[in-house]
């Protein structure tokens, strides 16, 4: 299997070599390995690449159109966006065993946050490139993992909607 090119340009990552084993049993304690097989972990683990992110290094911006999703292996990321005036504010913070770019992956469209590295982090990535793959090559792991995403999305949408309700209440 051909391996996807780097997501990131900027200094501050550093690509980490791990087996397919490795990676794997760090996957498997993630958000994404809940339910799977450890055949299929096995096989989702061979389609993502491991890195090493210093700390407060932007992951992705606002408004890019790279397109990977990101599990968050160690470390924390904080996820900005810019307010009317343009300026930053954390809106959430994604510790390990959480994912961020779910939505650039399914849709394409540009990111709607920036993600910033709290601390030092360990990430692993599936890129645009990798998902296709994944499609090809495992169609029903794929479709169990873009049903993980949906259920990702949908908590993640439910959370928000309550937040915005106390928020019109008050």
């Amino acid at each position: 299997m051909s391996r996807d090119t780097t997501p990131f340009s900027a200094d501050g990552f550093e690509q980490i070599i791990l087996s397919v084993q490795r990676r794997a049993e760090m996957l498997e304690k993630t958000q994404f390995g809940k339910g799977l097989e450890w055949s299929e972990i096995l096989s989702l683990a061979g389609f993502m690449e491991a890195y090493s992110i210093a700390a407060e290094s932007v992951i992705c911006r606002q408004g890019e159109t790279a397109a990977f999703l990101s599990i968050v292996c160690r470390g924390r990321v904080d996820i900005i966006k810019e307010d009317l005036g343009h300026k930053p504010k954390i809106i959430a913070s994604v510790g390990p065993g959480n994912s961020l770019g779910e939505m650039s992956l399914i849709d394409g469209e540009p990111r709607s946050a920036t993600a910033r590295a709290h601390a030092p982090v360990e990430l692993l990535v599936l890129t645009s490139d990798g998902f296709e793959k994944l499609a090809d090559e495992y169609p029903r792991l794929w479709g169990k993992l873009v049903i993980r995403i949906a259920c990702i999305l949908s908590q993640r949408l439910r959370r928000t909607s309550g937040v915005l309700a106390e928020y019109l209440e008050s």
